[in-house]
């Protein structure tokens, strides 16, 4: 069984969307409408330069990533952009060229997902470690226009066959090849594609629940990515199911941080789990977290904390 553990947090600047919004060119008229609708209020915004802010303070220091075997890195952005490659090399100097390393961004945003399979598929008893930077360094990765802004954050993720706080229960994807070409796709491609998203997620959603079979008395966390609560309240009335229950609270402070989300919000979860101001009576007994990745990549990971920290929540 492939257990989980994590560090994630984000750039600790809160930034008001409309300073976000205005930096690059939209009137207030979006503003008001990506605030009202989509639900975003701030933005994390790092006034380092995005390798600085990866590689700041004990980030790169902790003994996972020094004791891996397999380091991977991804990002929403092309990995063969001078920064994805300078955080490559920074990579393997702090493994200190120990064990095997690789970058991906071939599904964008649901990158992280796909190597979290690939690591869990390997069924070895490695230390494996997937290392998320997740930042608008360009003016085209700062806007995703109608859905959401995006913020900076960084995460790194530790598979561990013997210990770590969740366990790994299911991977699923579902790859929509008509769509690869993402932000460069036809317009008649593209409006396909927003007309359809909304069941490509439901399905998604229950293909995975199939998949872990839980009983009726099972709570589950929907945990999505930070794109656009407008859209996730629709698929939440979409599935009509009780036993869901869809957690965005990332999303008006975070923006949307790409592969890092999760993360970000799976420790939100937790705390106000134990404030007692999340949803839930009790702590969940399943995390299905989803996203979805420009050019036709929707993929889920259903996660289980493990029983030892159930109660506590407490990393």
């Amino acid at each position: 069984m492939t257990h989980l553990n994590y560090w994630s947090d984000t750039a600790k600047l809160r930034e008001p969307v409309e300073t976000t919004l205005s930096q690059l060119g939209y009137d207030n008229g979006y503003v008001g409408i990506i605030k009202k609708i989509f639900r975003i209020s701030q933005t994390p915004v790092s006034r380092q330069s995005p390798y600085h802010f990866l590689f700041q303070d004990d980030f790169c220091h902790q003994p996972a990533l020094r004791d891996s075997t397999y380091l991977a890195y991804t990002h929403t952005g092309q990995e063969v952009y001078p920064f994805g490659q300078s955080c490559l090399r920074t990579l393997n100097r702090v493994s200190q060229g120990k064990g095997a390393l690789f970058g991906s961004t071939a599904s964008n945003c649901a990158s992280t997902f796909k190597v979290i399979d690939l690591y869990r598929r390997r069924q070895q008893e490695s230390k494996q470690v997937i290392v998320t930077c997740d930042t608008g360094f360009t003016s085209i990765l700062k806007d995703i226009p109608g859905s959401t802004v995006t913020g900076d954050a960084r995460s790194a993720v530790s598979l561990d066959a013997k210990s770590g706080n969740y366990q790994f229960v299911d991977y699923q994807s579902q790859v929509y090849p008509s769509h690869f070409g993402g932000a460069w796709e036809k317009a008649e491609s593209r409006s396909v594609y927003e007309k359809t998203y909304k069941d490509r997620i439901v399905e998604l959603i229950k293909s995975a629940l199939t998949a872990i079979n839980p009983n009726r008395e099972a709570r589950i966390a929907i945990v999505p990515h930070n794109v656009n609560v407008y859209t996730w309240n629709a698929i939440e009335k979409k599935l009509g199911n009780p036993q869901l229950t869809f957690f965005t609270g990332g999303v008006s402070d975070h923006g949307h941080c790409y592969g890092s989300d999760v993360f970000i919000n799976l420790k939100l979860l937790e705390q106000l789990t134990i404030s007692g101001d999340a949803d839930f009576a009790q702590p969940p007994d399943f995390f299905l977290c989803v996203t979805a990745g420009v050019g036709g990549f929707f993929s889920s990971i259903t996660l289980k904390r493990n029983e030892a920290d159930k109660e506590s929540l407490h990393d």
